[in-house]
């Protein structure tokens, strides 16, 4: 899903001083209750940008530290954020479909360095060098579904993965297959459909039996807006008239696997342990999440599969975030002290990478909750 959230449209909106007079509130009742440093912050962060409602979980070494709720998950019901409420992952969530994708290489269903023909209708001649390799380390060269210029599907059409597949062979490439790093969703949505392809399930179905329940991720899922899901968050956009609701986007477009999932705070914590713990994945299936991607030429990049590799204060962390229907997420990991920050926010104009750095700061390196 697209780092970049796309324009709103006109719509009903919740007036913007009962919004304010409600994080007023609760940041006063956080307060009171028992403010420490990452309260404060999360606080300051929601009245600077108005966020309705922001789920924090802090881990060391696969224990959960924190998992905090704050604001409200639904302002047209009142319902408080916890940490069961479920937000939409945004492109958090490609490093399930990049487990997955390593989940089959483990079991000999597919290897890295195949080509995509094997496993998808072949495209143009210039595709012919595109491995499953460079779907998930973004140098495929693919014409991306959202950052070259604007979305290339209609988000309200159903699309079988046939026609998704063709839509993505209708443009050029970028450049040449492994030349050059360039973020790109595309990739993701393609490794989703061959993961569906490869093991006769629907990706996300994969993804729930094979990772999800057993890992005790209970209430992680595909995105549905038909399918009665509790606790889920609404997500809201903030326009020159007030907040509204999320856009809608078609089931198919809402199920791809560049970042199309519902998680908790409990879920996530879950799925950091294991991350800790080097459960379900052998240890170098988990390290190739974040391990630093070569180009064609040897050049190595700072981006993995579904992290980025950035230096906070002196500290080298692994970081990524995402962006999706009015939701925002962030997530930073420090492996040297084994500390990792999820950050969930219900805004699309949120800025969730700066707070989760500040709540990583305050968590690894100043000793400090």
């Amino acid at each position: 899903m697209s780092r970049a959230e796309r324009g709103a449209r006109p719509g009903h909106r919740a007036p913007g001083t009962l919004l304010a007079a409600m994080l007023s509130l609760l940041a006063a009742v956080a307060g009171i209750a028992r403010a420490d440093q990452v309260d404060t912050l999360v606080a300051a962060a929601m009245q600077r940008e108005q966020v309705p409602g922001v789920a924090v979980l802090v881990m060391r070494s696969g224990q959960v530290l924190r998992a905090s709720g704050y604001g409200l998950a639904n302002i047209e019901h009142g319902v408080p954020v916890k940490r069961d409420t479920l937000f939409q992952t945004g492109s958090l969530g490609k490093q399930f479909t990049a487990a997955a994708v390593l989940m089959l290489l483990e079991r000999g269903l597919l290897a890295l360095e195949d080509p995509i023909s094997k496993y998808l209708p072949p495209g143009p001649p210039e595709w012919a060098p595109i491995t499953v390799r460079r779907l998930l380390d973004h140098t495929s060269g693919i014409h991306d579904s959202e950052e070259d210029g604007g979305e290339v599907f209609d988000l309200r059409r159903e699309y079988s993965d046939d026609e998704i597949i063709a839509v993505a062979h209708s443009y050029p490439l970028n450049f040449a297959p492994g030349s050059q790093w360039k973020y790109n969703n595309m990739g993701y949505v393609l490794a989703g459909i061959i993961v569906t392809r490869r093991t006769g399930a629907f990706y996300g179905e994969f993804l729930r039996q094979q990772m999800f329940y057993p890992l005790g991720m209970r209430t992680a899922r595909i995105i549905s807006d038909s399918d009665i899901v509790p606790h889920r968050a609404a997500g809201y956009v903030r326009t020159p008239s007030g907040l509204r609701n999320q856009d809608f986007v078609s089931a198919s477009l809402n199920a791809t696997a560049d970042g199309s999932l519902y998680l908790s705070l409990d879920d996530w914590s879950a799925w950091i342990a294991a991350m800790d713990r080097g459960a379900l994945l052998s240890r170098a299936s988990w390290n190739a999440l974040w391990e630093r991607t070569k180009l064609s030429d040897g050049q190595q990049t700072d981006h993995g599969f579904c992290f980025d590799h950035v230096t906070i204060a002196g500290h080298e962390v692994l970081e990524f975030d995402g962006t999706w229907q009015g939701f925002r997420s962030a997530i930073e990991r420090d492996p040297a002290r084994g500390v990792t920050v999820v950050v969930l926010e219900n805004l699309a104009q949120a800025e969730p990478v700066p707070l989760a750095r500040e709540v990583l700061a305050r968590t690894a390196w100043s000793g400090k909750r």
